[in-house]
């Protein structure tokens, strides 16, 4: 239990800047791939399934402890308000 706190306060501190990053519309390729280039420079990596569902971007993702993650991101904040292991824990 204190492992995911841990994981989950640095993921957060890690993509909490991430503000200002989609079009008020929708995405084009190049968004899209700009967007994932800037959530990987914040220690994820193999970011797969971004999509918009209102106002947070979902994906899924390795996180730095090499756990596969399902994200949602605050768009505009760049906040993590929810975030959950995929499959068995990596060791």
């Amino acid at each position: 239990m204190h492992l995911r706190a841990v994981t989950f306060l640095l993921l957060a501190a890690i993509v909490l800047p991430v503000a200002g990053l989609a079009p008020a519309a929708g995405q084009d390729r190049a968004t899209q791939e700009r967007i994932i280039h800037d959530i990987e420079t914040r220690g994820f990596s193999d970011v797969t399934g971004l999509s918009r569902r209102g106002g947070n971007y979902l994906f899924q993702a390795q996180d730095l402890f090499g756990n596969k993650v399902r994200v949602v991101m605050n768009i505009e904040t760049g906040e993590i308000v929810g975030l959950s292991r995929v499959g068995p824990r990596t060791k």
